[in-house]
Order: structure tokens, then sequence, then C-alpha cells
């Protein structure tokens, strides 16, 4: 699988790194409906069956979208 650096602004996410990095092993984006939905599941799931729970969440926008890989420090 090709490596992509992903660039985060949110600097209290426990994968934050310097220069606005993620330094998460996978990251989970699904659409905001679907994180709202699956809220629980979210801290309580394994990121491999919450995908397959989730299924596909097709968004329009950028805004229709969530990073679901955030963990506070």
């Amino acid at each position: 699988m090709p490596q992509v650096q992903v660039r985060c602004t949110v600097d209290n996410c426990y994968y934050w790194a310097e220069g606005n990095y993620c330094n998460a092993d996978s990251i989970l984006i699904t659409s905001t409906d679907a994180a709202a939905k699956h809220s629980d599941s979210l801290q309580n799931q394994a990121m491999s069956a919450l995908v397959n729970q989730i299924g596909e969440t097709p968004a329009h926008h950028s805004v229709e979208t969530a990073c679901q890989t955030f963990r506070p420090r």
C-alpha cells in the first residue's frame, strides 16, 4: 500500500506531530452522518470491524466528511 503524508492541524490529537502531520498507523474518514449514527461504536470497536459496519458513506463536499481517527491527548 502506498505511503501518504496526512496533514492535520488538530494539535490536541494523540496522533498529531510537529509540522501538522498525522502519525496514526491507519486513518478512518467517514461522512458526518455515519459518524453521528455510529458515535458509540467509534470508541469501542476495532477499525476494521467498524469500517465493515458503516459500509460506504458517499459525500458531495469536504464539509460532509470527518476524520474519526482523532483521539485527544
